[in-house]
């Protein structure tokens, strides 16, 4: 059960398989199969696999009918439960929401603040009407559509859980609202140990294309990734080697200069990039990921799920992860002022021959 309901590539083409097998057999595990919760494509797949042994005489009505599950009252659509999340910020700070059916017509939603330090900056449980679960939704969101991205219940699970691991390392106490929530939400749905972004796109395909990690600089330039800088606390000695490498008075060629500069953004990546900070990131990207697929972003859901497996590994200097030095690059940069820019601007001036010297425009 668990692996029917994690690994969606298995799962179909366990399905296909059966569906292209004619016998009884096959016919009552598809049937065993339907009532597991399970992913929309597998859940269709289900019924075109039954459906083709159906055509051969191996389905009887009488079997359709006990294969599929008794509602006497069918919960209506807008009486399911519903999580949210918003884009993660650099620094880690992302908010969670959540809706579950209450007593009679209403509702509890569950809104969750993360900080950077990846505790609850705010959580809070209220009771609300349908109009009200409406209204806070769009104060939450300005009324501006794709501020909040619907995500499975479960991976919400998976993701205040974690928080509360923080919590139990630190004994500190969760906020009083906490329980009563993750109760309600446990009695719902298993739980999970990963992220659900890898039931949606293929780790080891995406872990073995280098173009990914090659292009991957090029997410900087898209939401939510325009707004990210490292914290300023991390930058600060390269802040200075790079301004002390404008301000020298050794005459060097503008060329050389920004070769010593991308050389300090790359040891910067390979000193700032610790453990931790490599699996705060790892995180935050992961989560990103899943958002952008969620969205129907795919190839920038792949770059950015690209990079979150390449910080399994250490930061080298000769790393081929374009998207932490840019944003190493920029978050320096952005500190340093126009002084890098203007050396930048005045390096396309420059021309190189193939025996390396020289020659201004």
């Amino acid at each position: 059960k668990p692996l029917i309901q994690r690994c969606v590539p298995f799962t179909l083409a366990f399905v296909e398989a059966l569906g292209s097998t004619p016998s009884a057999v096959a016919v009552k595990v598809l049937q065993i199969l339907q009532k597991i919760p399970a992913e929309k494509p597998v859940r269709r797949a289900l019924k075109q696999a039954l459906y083709r042994l159906e055509r051969q005489g191996l389905v009887t009505k009488d079997e359709e009918t006990e294969s599929e599950p008794r509602v006497l009252i069918p919960r209506p659509a807008d009486r399911q439960a519903e999580a949210w999340a918003s884009w993660p910020e650099s620094q880690g700070e992302r908010g969670m929401v959540l809706k579950l059916p209450d007593a009679g017509r209403g509702y509890v939603m569950a809104i969750a603040v993360i900080n950077p330090e990846g505790v609850f900056h705010e959580f809070e449980a209220i009771q609300t009407t349908r109009k009200g679960v409406r209204a806070l939704l769009d104060k939450m969101t300005g009324g501006i559509e794709g501020r909040l991205i619907e995500i499975p219940l479960k991976h919400l699970r998976l993701l205040l859980e974690e928080v509360a691991e923080i919590y139990q390392r630190q004994n500190h106490p969760l906020p009083s609202g906490y329980e009563p929530i993750h109760k309600h939400l446990a009695s719902q749905v298993e739980v999970v140990s990963r992220p659900h972004v890898y039931n949606l796109l293929d780790e080891k395909e995406i872990a073995e294309d280098p173009i990914l990690l090659r292009t991957s600089e090029s997410l900087l330039e898209v939401q939510p990734f325009v707004t990210w800088r490292l914290p300023e606390g991390l930058i600060q000695s390269f802040v200075k080697k790079i301004k002390e490498l404008s301000e020298s008075r050794l005459v060097i060629s503008q060329s050389a200069q920004m070769e010593r500069t991308a050389q300090i953004y790359r040891e910067a990546a390979a000193e700032i990039f610790t453990p931790e900070l490599r699996q705060h990131y790892r995180r935050l990207l992961e989560e990103t990921a899943l958002l952008l697929n969620l969205t129907e972003r795919p190839q920038e859901a792949k770059r950015a799920l690209a990079v979150a497996i390449d910080l399994e590994n250490e930061i080298g200097l000769l790393t081929e992860d374009n998207f932490i030095l840019g944003l190493v690059k920029r978050s320096i940069a952005s500190e340093v002022g126009p002084q890098v820019e203007g050396a930048e601007e005045e390096a396309t001036r420059e021309r190189t021959t193939e025996s390396g010297l020289i020659i201004p425009r």
